[in-house]
């Protein structure tokens, strides 16, 4: 007769891809904690120069923020914003002045604002269950 324990599974949050996050981290919890800890905080970074490079009308610079933010999504299970950002580089390409950019320039902010608390969240989540079961 075997004592062993059972596994305790960490079940990600319904608004997450939690199939496409069990592929990339497996069993490494730990280490799925610390990449949402980084995207989150290169997320904000992020931001801030995408509203820079709004703000200064630089559409190409932009484009290039944006760019640098889409994979981030991935690494933390929200895989469905990638096509959106995509969509917004085209516009930055296309523009000719910031103003064509501006609606969407909105968007990527309330969609990355509102991603950042979810994972934040999501954080806690994985940081109580680490320190608890791990």
């Amino acid at each position: 007769m075997h004592n062993e324990q059972p596994k305790i599974l960490f079940a990600y949050s319904p608004e997450l891809d939690s199939d496409f996050l069990k592929d990339l981290y497996g069993e490494d919890l730990q280490q799925a904690e610390m990449v949402f800890e980084s995207s989150v905080q290169q997320l904000r970074n992020e931001l801030v120069l995408a509203g820079a490079r709004f703000h200064d009308g630089d559409t190409a610079g932009l484009k290039k923020v944006v760019h640098k933010m889409k994979p981030l999504f991935g690494y933390i299970g929200l895989n469905e914003i990638i096509p959106e950002f995509a969509a917004f580089e085209e516009v930055c390409m296309k523009a000719t002045h910031i103003s064509e950019a501006e609606k969407g320039f909105n968007d990527i902010t309330t969609i990355t604002e509102q991603a950042i608390q979810k994972i934040e969240k999501e954080i806690r989540r994985l940081k109580q269950f680490n320190t608890q079961y791990l």
